[in-house]
């Protein structure tokens, strides 16, 4: 079973990365056919939609994570069909809420109300996007899995080039290419899930309940995890500058590298984690934490290691007017491996149902981080919010692991390695 979990790692790794390799790609296409200020405006849209997928996508497709080995295969396809009921629901009631907002303002953050209208759209898409690769990574097809994954970025880039290029539409260029690609797999995911029995849309009051008793606490973690990771670009957007968010962004994409390993990791480790905690015994117990200390130590090395290579490779990928991302890298790409510690954590909580414990701990990290962005973006200029997101990391993942070792006793300290 560990063999399968790194080779499955391996796929899922090969597969990120071919997947982030290809917005590299792009980048020094995005860099020289957009201003930092341009740049700054589509990072914006981005973060509005990871803001958005909080709410009305609140992480349901863990739940298809934590049932998929206990439930027969009729009990998760009525799981699945109450998921998608609960995505239209609030889909309907967020779309509703900005069409009101529509009426009071003509922009958001930098950008234009009728952007903004689509992006409930945009969540719910990427939601059933998610839900499908959730049940593909469990059954582990991770080629398959691979394939979707980097097909749809692949789509999103061929549009945006084909946009930007041809038709010189900025930063919506870009945006389209995102909407695009999301469209396309969302209906290829719908079409997978019911060719293959995952989807029984009889409405039923008690999978609602199960549903959301487990979603709905997960609501401010997600919210908590989009705030440390993604509102150090609205501060630097309001104390800085919009140009200053661009090239943030690009700063910070390099250091988000660390994220392809960490994801990879735990894409495979994830099926292997609840599969041995369904039935565990001491050894099943050990052997999950000697990989998760050598997991610690890899993420460590690879963000080094990154941070290092960054440095070199920028001014090959980017234009001029973006060299000062430089100085964000390391601190970014540290932050994302204290992240990655965080993740190991994060499944506990989910089977032992405690998930209400992860939204109070990402809430007080995510409230720190705030303040912190405001005092340290106003001492020490962008790269404040660089330090900000490192320590609220920092503190999401102490409180997580203080709290699984209290609740569900692990042999940290009694393993071998």
């Amino acid at each position: 079973m560990a063999m399968k979990v790194i080779n499955n790692s391996a796929i899922y790794l090969g597969s990120s990365i071919l997947n982030k390799a290809l917005p590299f790609l792009l980048l020094p296409v995005l860099t020289k056919y957009l201003t930092p200020e341009e740049f700054g405006v589509l990072a914006i849209f981005q973060l509005m939609i990871s803001f958005f997928t909080a709410f009305i996508g609140m992480n349901m497709p863990m739940n298809v994570s934590k049932n998929f080995f206990k439930y027969s295969k009729d009990q998760l396809s009525l799981m699945i069909g109450n998921i998608l009921i609960i995505l239209c629901f609030t889909l309907s009631i967020y779309s509703l809420t900005i069409g009101i907002v529509s009426f009071y303002y003509e922009n958001l953050f930098s950008v234009p109300i009728n952007w903004i209208i689509i992006i409930p759209f945009i969540s719910f898409m990427l939601m059933m996007n998610s839900m499908n690769l959730t049940i593909l990574r469990n059954e582990e097809k991770a080629l398959l899995y691979g394939f979707f994954e980097v097909s749809n970025t692949a789509i999103n880039m061929a549009v945006t080039l084909v946009l930007l290029l041809l038709y010189n539409w900025g930063w919506h260029a870009s945006a389209v290419g995102i909407i695009t690609a999301y469209a396309v797999f969302s209906l290829i995911s719908m079409l997978y899930m019911n060719k293959n029995n995952y989807i029984n849309f009889t409405y039923k009051k008690t999978e609602i309940k199960k549903v959301l008793k487990l979603s709905v606490p997960l609501i401010p973690h997600v919210i908590g995890g989009v705030i440390i990771g993604l509102s150090d670009r609205f501060f630097i957007e309001n104390m800085i500058s919009l140009e200053m968010v661009g090239i943030y962004s690009v700063g910070y994409t390099f250091g988000m590298v660390v994220i392809l390993f960490t994801d990879a990791f735990i894409k495979a480790w994830s099926p292997w984690f609840y599969s041995m905690l369904a039935n565990p015994t001491l050894k099943k117990k050990q052997s999950i934490v000697k990989f998760s200390y050598l997991y610690i130590i890899a993420t460590f090395a690879i963000a080094l290691g990154i941070s290092y290579l960054a440095e070199y490779i920028l001014p090959y990928v980017v234009d001029d007017r973006y060299y000062g991302a430089s100085e964000f890298i390391f601190w970014v790409a540290i932050g994302y491996a204290v992240h990655g510690v965080y993740k190991i954590f994060f499944p506990y909580l989910v089977h032992i149902n405690k998930t209400a414990f992860l939204g109070l701990s990402t809430i007080i990290a995510a409230t720190l981080n705030l303040i912190l962005n405001y005092i340290l973006i106003n001492e020490y200029g962008a790269i404040g919010a660089a330090y900000a997101t490192l320590f609220s990391f920092l503190v999401s993942a102490i409180l997580v692991f203080w709290y699984q070792n209290k609740n569900y006793k692990m042999p940290w300290l009694k393993s071998k390695i």
